[in-house]
């Protein structure tokens, strides 16, 4: 799918909405997100191919990929529908991460106990997980897909620092 960049007006907005529905939290604009996406593919999804992610998962130039087709493509194990949804429904102790995969925004709160199901399902491309990166939850947004759920113990790897080969160079950005 053919995207734009967010616009600060949109970016502003959807900050405002999650603070709406979680209180306190901050927004992160000091760190690119993508280094928060590809920590969490070498977390969450350590068996996705280096192509793969490239293609269907990591943000392109011109086209949106979501971190989630990691799960919706069955590239990785996950908890999906009710059992994802019965995993996640205390949310998770201590602080989280919220990325907004459509915006392209980070926040930090510091509570994840905040987190519900029925509480997160009202955004669409949520991406929450812990600041240790050892548990996520996914509400897509679209019925045919999730919710996920996983956590660290459903995966061999128990490095989850960011595998360099899934960084994207602006050159290879332009090429596609």
């Amino acid at each position: 799918m053919f995207v734009k960049k967010a616009t600060a007006a949109q970016i502003e907005a959807a900050v405002a909405s999650l603070r709406e529905s979680f209180g306190e939290l901050t927004y992160i604009d000091n760190v690119p997100v993508k280094q928060y996406m590809l920590k969490w593919m070498s977390a969450f999804a350590p068996d996705v191919t280096v192509y793969d992610a490239k293609s269907f998962c990591l943000p392109k130039k011109l086209f949106r990929n979501y971190l989630w087709h990691a799960f919706s493509f069955q590239k990785t194990d996950s908890y999906v529908d009710e059992d994802a949804v019965a995993q996640f429904q205390n949310g998770f102790e201590g602080k989280c991460y919220i990325l907004l995969n459509d915006e392209n925004i980070i926040c930090a709160v510091p509570d994840g106990r905040i987190f519900d199901p029925e509480n997160v399902k009202h955004f669409k491309n949520i991406i929450i997980f812990t600041a240790d990166y050892t548990k996520t939850y996914v509400h897509t947004g679209n019925p045919e897909f999730g919710p996920f759920y996983k956590s660290s113990d459903m995966t061999e790897s128990e490095d989850a620092e960011p595998d360099e080969s899934f960084i994207v160079n602006e050159e290879e950005e332009n090429e596609e």
